[in-house]
């Protein structure tokens, strides 16, 4: 069964195992929460592995992560939140 790796500042952190038909990989600059904590995706690789005797492939990503900072991650939850409206839009004629 293939699997997606996580890997933070030079260790990993986990893998996930998939189907061959469906597997979830984040892009690059989105954010992921791992354990409740922040983590922005910097790097996917992909490796090519020999699956049995034939020579059929596997193809395996891994994802490179970066904590993001509490100030930050607070940032960015402020800037989802809608705003209140304010009222109707002014008449222009």
């Amino acid at each position: 069964m293939p699997y997606v790796e996580y890997a933070c500042e030079g260790r990993l952190l986990f893998r996930t195992e998939t189907t061959e038909d469906v597997q979830f990989v984040p892009r690059i600059h989105e954010v992921v929460v791992i354990d409740d904590a922040p983590y922005q995706v910097v790097d996917v690789e992909y490796w090519a592995r020999r699956l049995g005797s034939s020579d059929r492939r596997l193809v395996c990503p891994t994802i490179y992560v970066i904590p993001v900072s509490a100030s930050e991650w607070e940032q960015r939850l402020e800037r989802r939140t809608p705003r209140a409206r304010e009222g109707k839009p002014p008449v222009r004629y």
